[in-house]
This record gives C-alpha cells, sequence and structure tokens, in this order.
C-alpha cells in the first residue's frame, strides 16, 4: 500500500512540475507578462528635450531598398518654344516629298507630303521595317510615320 501511496504523490508532483514550467516559459515569451527578458527588454529611454533656439538637423539618408524603385521618366523641358522641340519638317528627298505611313511600314503608304511640311513629333521614336521613324501627326490632322531620315529640324 504504501508504494500505491508514493506513485499517487510523485504523478500529482509531475502534473504540478509540468504546469509550472508552462507558466515560467509563458511568462518569460511575454505572453502572460509579469517580467521576463522580452519585457525588460522593451523599456525606451526617456526622450530628451530639443532646444527651441537649434536649426532642425538633416534627415538621415536613405537606407538602401533591397527592391528596386523605377526610374523617374524624363519631363520635357520648357526653355525653347514647344513649336520648335516638337517639331520636324519634311526634308532631305530632292524634292520628291514623303509618303507619311499608317504604321513603321515602307509599304503602308497613307498620304504624300511635299519638302517643307510642318510635322508635330507626338509619340516615341521607333525601329522598324530596317528603318527608324518619328510619330507625327500633319498639318491636316493625319497621323502616322515618316522615315527619320526624311525630317529635318529646322524649316527647309
Amino acid at each position: 500500500m504504501t508504494i500505491l501511496c508514493w506513485h499517487r504523490h510523485t504523478m500529482g508532483f509531475g502534473r504540478l512540475l509540468g504546469v509550472c514550467g508552462v507558466a515560467a516559459l509563458l511568462s518569460a515569451c511575454g505572453v502572460l507578462g509579469g517580467g521576463g527578458a522580452a519585457s525588460t527588454a522593451t523599456t525606451a529611454a526617456p526622450p530628451t528635450a530639443v532646444p527651441a533656439t537649434s536649426a532642425p538637423s538633416p534627415a538621415p539618408p536613405a537606407a538602401a531598398s533591397p527592391i528596386p524603385s523605377p526610374a523617374a521618366k524624363p519631363t520635357a523641358t520648357t526653355s525653347a518654344p514647344a513649336v520648335q522641340a516638337n517639331t520636324v519638317w519634311v526634308g532631305n528627298t530632292d524634292g520628291e516629298g514623303v509618303y507619311v505611313r499608317k504604321t513603321p511600314v515602307m509599304a503602308d503608304r497613307d498620304k504624300p507630303y511635299p519638302d517643307g511640311t510642318a510635322l508635330t513629333v507626338v509619340g516615341d521614336d521607333v525601329d522598324g521595317d530596317g528603318q527608324h521613324w518619328k510619330h507625327v501627326k500633319t498639318p491636316d490632322g493625319l497621323e502616322g510615320y515618316v522615315p527619320s531620315i526624311y525630317t529635318v529640324d529646322t524649316p527647309p
């Protein structure tokens, strides 16, 4: 009978030890509160006052981001009149003029324009069909492409 009583006491002691161990672990992790390494590590130093007469300190440089940010898109400058910056003229055609094309393909002719015709650049230059093309709009409103070799930057 003595062995049976001792066994009951040791099972109760084992349970008590297990409960205390879990409580100590949870308390140390900060789940139960009441101290532990986590709660003492989070105490902050009191703020210090800055005199009102001092100049603001410069902001610290930004840390490098592991994710690259998109590059800023270039913007047009307004130092020259808009007509000069966005206008080209038909030229270098030996008096034959140039066809405005619907697409940047030589065979996709739409309408011919003579030398000296002002063309407004409305989009980015593109490469295609063995040529470098300007995306333009004509004085009568037709939008299309002309080979860059048949445009000049100054009126003829």
